[in-house]
């Protein structure tokens, strides 16, 4: 679980929700609930945590195109003959199964007698 949290990156929500709130609180401290959540919110008044946060986030997403960045480039190799593709013609449609055929309605063949085994 832990490992699908990471790989989501999860815990950067986390840890900004927590930071969220440690500012919300610190903020309405000194100042009216309405302006504590603008200031939270505006991206003007970050606390240490959200830098801190941003910044590890900013450095994890260059980790991941710098392995990436390799895998990115897709070669393939030229066809050394002419290659042809072909369909088939689909101008024929096979006959449907006649429903009301004779032999729809009729029981199957029975089988040979088997001899009977001896006691």
């Amino acid at each position: 679980m832990l490992v699908l949290v990471l790989t989501l990156g999860l815990h950067w929500a986390l840890l900004q929700t927590l930071a969220w709130t440690g500012m919300i609180i610190a903020y309405s401290q000194e100042n009216p609930f309405r302006d504590a959540v603008r200031m939270t919110f505006d991206g003007e008044h970050p606390c240490a945590m959200c830098k801190t946060i941003k910044q590890g986030r900013s450095e994890e997403r260059k980790q991941d195109q710098q392995k990436l960045a390799p895998r990115l480039k897709l070669e393939f190799p030229l066809p050394t003959e002419s290659v042809r593709l072909t369909t088939r013609d689909f101008t024929e449609i096979p006959p449907a199964r006649d429903r009301f055929s004779p032999s729809f309605f009729s029981k199957p063949p029975t089988p040979p007698p088997r001899p009977c085994p001896v006691v």
